[in-house]
């Protein structure tokens, strides 16, 4: 009596453990060695695509008149950093090199201000082009 009583009280306890285990994706499975390789590629192949974006957001804020300067030097400057990321990612994609995980490891902090960071892939032109955002972006 005392061995099944044993056995049923290990069965339910192994079951009940079997039945409470976290089966979410852990945080960092959004970014893994493959999702790491297309940003370094979408980065090397498209990071020009930030002197237009520059050239958009420099004459929609400041004006046409300080739109040619900013898009000279600051969309060179974030094209040339585009470009540095994306070889540095390609270079290291089998590894986690962020923290231990494949993140990006770039200042990601334009959605709060878009003069500022970068998103995880370079900006897009033509109809889909910021299409990740709502309507009304608060600044």
């Amino acid at each position: 009596m005392k061995k099944r009583l044993c056995f049923v009280f290990l069965a339910a306890l192994t079951i009940g453990s079997i039945l409470m285990a976290d089966i979410q994706a852990p945080p960092g499975s959004r970014w893994g060695w493959s999702r790491k390789l297309s940003r370094a590629v979408a980065n090397i192949a498209y990071g020009i695509t930030e002197i237009p974006s520059v050239a958009a957001k420099s004459d929609r804020m400041d004006g046409s008149s300080a739109a040619l300067s900013t898009t000279l030097i600051q969309g060179s400057g974030r094209t040339v950093i585009r470009l540095g990321y994306g070889a540095f990612e390609l270079l290291t994609f089998p590894f986690p090199t962020y923290h231990g995980t494949y993140k990006p490891s770039y200042y990601k902090k334009d959605y709060i201000n878009p003069w500022f960071g970068y998103s995880e892939f370079p900006p897009q032109f033509g109809i889909t082009s910021e299409s990740g955002y709502c309507r009304g972006q608060p600044y």
